[in-house]
């Protein structure tokens, strides 16, 4: 089982690196950018074709492939072949996309990277809560939020800089790398079906789900029309500059709190951190809701990414908490980015009638922000019903089996 060693959390972790450089760098800049290239008349429609159904693929998958990994799990086989079968099609899709010509290859492409993504994906979620003793599953979450967010600036930055195809490449370089790494994390053994092997129930597995569900609505409301709002409410020149001065800022803050946070959830029960970490972001979101404007907004961003990196390290911790058994891990984990991706399809939409039903700008996106601060308020609140808010006595050696 892995401890507290800073190599061996650093290791198992590594791969959460590429896995959200590539959502990043990809969906948010290296694809609109190539579809605008190969079908500059209709870019918008049919990037919003493409992203809905790379979406879609993202919530189905998931579930699916993770089933199939603790079917495989049960009867032997460790988790390493479904993360490298998932990576190798990744890998595969990403140099379909760089060497297409046209928008159906390039969109086969994009579709077959996404599907391997999401079976790596599976494979290589349950190796926090199987590899890792129980009372530092919060420090291992904590690192993992250290790595989705630092993924998360080099796949921006990397996609500003670079040309879409080469993007792809060193896309695929990084996930080889980061595979590598997971291969050689040793894997914890087997919970068996016993009683004692049960870590949280369904009730607060679909509690912790919902409170998710809201805070990433609220989020989602934020990050799609927050640069818009730059342009227009404050009347920004360079409102892109203006959004990745804020992003940046809050991914400074986020990454401060994240490993330091995952680590105290360790020590507090973790339903009470993931509830306190909602309360920066909320804040911060209903001042831009009641006072829209650039005032304060280092502060204000500094003082929501504090509350996000905690939100990422203990939320991932929490999940863990209250997945019913471990036998089903990758299955139920896989259920759970459902809590992600249902709100990344909804939340655009309920924005956009929302902006749409009212004439003045600021008061569109004043009713906007204060709908995701409400929202991640009761996120915040519905995670205080959770039963139990540590795993630390479910799981013992003597119930595991290799």
């Amino acid at each position: 089982m892995i401890g507290r060693s800073v190599f061996r959390q650093s290791l198992l972790n590594a791969y959460w690196v590429p896995l959200n450089f590539q959502t990043a760098a990809l969906m948010t800049i290296a694809v609109p950018a190539a579809i605008l290239r190969l079908a500059p008349a209709r870019h918008a429609q049919v990037l919003a074709v493409v992203a809905t159904v790379a979406t879609a693929l993202s919530i189905v998958v998931p579930p699916v492939a993770g089933a199939v990994s603790d079917w495989l799990r049960r009867r032997g086989t460790p988790r390493r072949p479904v993360i490298v079968a998932g990576a190798l099609l990744n890998i595969a899709g990403l140099a379909w996309m760089g060497r297409a010509t046209d928008l159906p290859a390039f969109a086969g492409g994009l579709f077959v990277a996404t599907i391997g993504q999401n079976v790596s994906l599976a494979g290589y979620q349950p190796l926090i809560p199987e590899a890792v003793e129980q009372g530092h599953w919060g420090l291992a979450s904590g690192y993992q939020g250290v790595a989705a967010l630092l993924g998360t600036v080099l796949g921006l930055a990397c996609a500003s800089l670079l040309a879409p195809s080469t993007l792809f490449a060193w896309t695929a370089v990084l996930v080889a790398a980061g595979t590598l790494c997971a291969a050689l994390t040793p894997e914890g053994p087997y919970a068996g079906d016993g009683e004692r092997a049960r870590i949280g129930s369904w009730h607060d597995f679909t509690i912790a789900f919902f409170s998710r569900s809201f805070i990433n609505f609220g989020l989602t409301l934020l990050m799609t029309f927050v640069l818009y709002f730059f342009h227009d409410v404050v009347g920004n020149v360079n409102p892109s500059a203006t959004t990745g001065i804020f992003g940046g800022l809050a991914l400074a803050g986020a990454v401060l709190t994240s490993l330091w946070i995952g680590q105290l959830s360790d020590r507090l029960p973790r339903k009470i951190v993931v509830a306190l970490s909602g309360l920066p972001m909320t804040v911060a979101v209903l001042f831009f809701a009641f006072a829209p404007g650039m005032r304060g907004l280092v502060w204000l961003a500094l003082l929501f990414g504090l509350g996000y990196g905690a939100f990422v390290s203990t939320g991932w911790a929490l999940a863990i908490d209250s997945v019913p058994q471990l036998r089903d891990v990758a299955r139920d984990l896989g259920l759970w980015g459902l809590a992600s991706g249902l709100p990344s399809i909804a939340a655009p939409a309920v924005g956009g009638w929302l902006l749409g039903r009212v004439s003045e700008p600021v008061a569109g996106y004043r009713s906007l922000f204060f709908l995701a601060g409400v929202c991640l308020a009761i996120g915040s609140v519905l995670v205080l019903l959770i039963r139990r808010s540590s795993a630390w006595r479910s799981v013992t050696p003597e119930n595991v089996t290799s």
